[in-house]
């Protein structure tokens, strides 16, 4: 059993959003376990049921028509009708985060950039954009790993089901890393934490695309500036090593 565990899970989409993040928390396993005791007691006390989803947790409160769905959960209806109580119950949760994880570690893909050089390299069959988020994020929890001195390699855990999940796999083994472990949200809430912090990068940074001038919500703010964070991002030099290291030729994007 590793001492350090990180949880990581993504939002966006490589075909119709203009980026994709990867975002997880890293924490030991004490404090993992009690995560998962205030996780569950802070949901209990608002009468909510676990899985958290943060989608669709905000689009109960945000979105009338949602309540009407069919799969709409009548946990997330029943709050949505106390704003106040919402917005106290996210408050909680980053509470929960704020005080139980070491850093948070995220990666940001914009997808201009990738699809820039893909055109030119077709990136997409070395490494698509899931898979090159989730690999970076390696890159920056074994980073912190160093930094710390950690003897003891931290196991990576995904959601199971997010796009691209087989493609990442074989690229860590192909680059000799441990496979990534992939598990049911429902199961660590850890996944549901991370499953937070993606959502609230992605929900702000698509707003500033747009030219929205809106503050984080409060919840986001504690994420954002109350927890050591390892922030990484692929540049075009990025991809072109990348590339280079696969054997795909830069100039040509013929694989040698």
């Amino acid at each position: 059993m590793a001492i350090f565990t990180a949880y990581f899970d993504a939002s966006g989409s490589a075909v119709d959003q203009p980026f994709i993040i990867v975002s997880g928390y890293v924490a030991n396993y004490l404090q993992w376990k009690m995560f998962e005791n205030e996780w569950g007691l802070c949901h209990a006390k608002y009468g909510l049921d676990i899985p958290f989803h943060m989608a669709e947790f905000v689009a109960a409160c945000e979105q009338p028509a949602y309540k009407n769905q069919r799969n709409a959960r009548a946990d997330y209806v029943a709050i949505a009708q106390d704003p106040e109580k919402a917005l106290d119950f996210l408050k909680q949760l980053s509470g929960i985060q704020r005080v139980y994880v070491h850093c948070g570690i995220s990666c940001i893909v914009p997808m201009s950039l990738y699809q820039g050089v893909s055109s030119l390299l077709d990136l997409r069959k070395v490494v698509p954009p899931y898979a090159l988020g989730a690999r970076m994020c390696i890159e920056r929890l074994h980073q912190w790993e160093k930094q710390f001195a950690i003897q003891q390699p931290a196991e990576y855990i995904f959601e199971l089901g997010d796009f691209e999940q087989g493609q990442f796999t074989h690229l860590m083994v192909d680059e000799g890393q441990s496979p990534p472990i992939y598990k049911k949200k429902a199961e660590f809430a850890g996944l549901q934490g991370a499953d937070e912090y993606a959502w609230e990068q992605f929900y702000f940074l698509k707003g500033h695309q747009q030219g929205l001038q809106r503050d984080p919500r409060p919840s986001f703010q504690r994420l954002l500036h109350e927890i050591p964070k390892l922030h990484t991002e692929p540049t075009l030099e990025t991809l072109i090593k990348l590339c280079e290291a696969k054997g795909i030729d830069p100039r040509t994007g013929i694989t040698k």
